[in-house]
């Protein structure tokens, strides 16, 4: 149901007391200007939709009712100054100014042409407070149009500033599950195949169960070391310690002891780690997460296989390729839901990088490039973990 505005109850109440002052007063054709007064309040009912033949129209009544009745009453003298006010107000800038043309009109009828009009010193006075009235309903609707204005800009920016934080949110937990896939997955990948080799080595009466066992204790507590590490970062500010140094997170230094941990899972891995260059963090903890994924990958899939592992790094870039010969055991392969290789691409692109990954002379191959000019561009986000 459409809302009635102020406006409309207004144009409604002005023509009643203008038909009533009208047929209350002496003299002939009282009903017919009545009826005209009353229309040239009441067309401005549809201002919305023809504000300005709505504006024409009412000072034509006006005119109409000043010849069918000369004698004008105060209410329509004031429902005239109220037609100039609304003239003003309803129509943008031209067109108003040509609904005060139509007003001046009938104020030149009403002075000349009315026998009972005052002739030009009634003209200039009435138009004076025609103007008057006009100008000031002109400028009530450019404030109008401007408050408008500025509330839809502010109503844009509220809305694009949800956006952006709805974005960020999402963004941020893309970042932290791919976080807990990397740490989930890798750690339980290898407690899974070594639980399962020490269970076939106790049921082969084998010697290797110790060092299967002693496997899964360490990978675990690595993977809950980090967990833990993480879950610091989720954590509310004032409930840390402020003075507390924060946890460093996996970088180059951590790839000898991620190689260690892939070897004591089954893999047969060579090494060939370029760490005398220091990274920025969030560049490093990318390089690592990929290590991690394909060595994860490599116990998942190709369990026993060798696997070489390079990292080279240059001036201009930084160089991680992880090549497995395809080899297979008869441990059960443990199934995953295939985010690793998703989140090692939004890795590498976040860098600004390339990633290639796919089958390579009987194995399978990860390769994946950074370019350290960009490093320091996407350093900002990468810190954020």
């Amino acid at each position: 149901m459409k809302r009635v505005s102020g406006l409309d109850v207004f144009l409604v109440l002005l023509a009643g007391v203008e038909v009533a002052t009208v047929l209350a007063a002496e003299g002939p054709h009282r009903p017919a200007s009545a009826a005209l007064s009353a229309l040239s309040a009441l067309v401005f009912l549809a201002r919305r939709w023809q504000p300005l033949a709505a504006s024409i129209t009412a000072f034509a009544a006006l005119t109409l009712s000043v010849v069918v009745m000369p004698h004008s009453t105060i209410a329509q003298f004031f429902g005239a100054l109220a037609t100039f006010a609304l003239a003003g107000a309803v129509n943008r800038e031209r067109e108003a100014v040509v609904a005060w043309l139509a007003g001046a009109g009938m104020l030149a009828y009403t002075a000349w042409g009315d026998p009972l009009g005052g002739g030009a010193g009634d003209f200039v006075l009435s138009l004076a407070f025609g103007t008057t009235m006009w100008a000031a309903g002109l400028l009530v609707a450019r404030r109008t149009r401007s408050t408008a204005a500025a509330e839809l800009r502010a109503e844009l920016a509220e809305r694009d500033r949800l956006e952006q934080a709805r974005q960020a949110v999402e963004e941020e937990r893309a970042r932290i599950a791919r976080e807990l896939h990397d740490i989930v997955s890798h750690g339980l990948s290898v407690v899974v195949l070594q639980t399962a080799a020490a269970r076939a080595a106790l049921q082969d009466g084998g010697t290797d169960v110790d060092r299967h066992l002693d496997a899964v204790e360490e990978t675990a507590r690595d993977a809950l070391g980090e967990m833990r590490r993480m879950l610091g970062l989720l954590q509310a500010g004032d409930l840390t310690d402020p003075a507390a140094p924060p946890a460093p997170s996996p970088g180059l230094h951590s790839l000898p002891a991620l190689v260690d941990r892939a070897t004591t899972a089954g893999l047969r891995v060579t090494a060939e780690l370029d760490l005398g260059t220091q990274l920025p963090d969030g560049l490093e903890l990318a390089i690592y997460r990929v290590v991690q994924e394909a060595l994860t990958n490599a116990v998942k899939h190709a369990p026993g296989s060798a696997v070489t592992v390079r990292l080279r790094v240059d001036d201009d870039a930084a160089a991680v390729t992880v090549t497995d010969d395809g080899a297979r055991t008869t441990v059960a392969e443990p199934q995953g839901a295939g985010h690793g290789l998703i989140g090692m691409r939004q890795r590498v692109q976040l860098y600004g990088g390339t990633l290639s990954a796919g089958p390579a002379e009987g194995g399978y191959r990860v390769a994946a490039t950074f370019p350290l000019q960009d490093a320091t561009v996407h350093e900002a986000p990468a810190r954020q973990r």
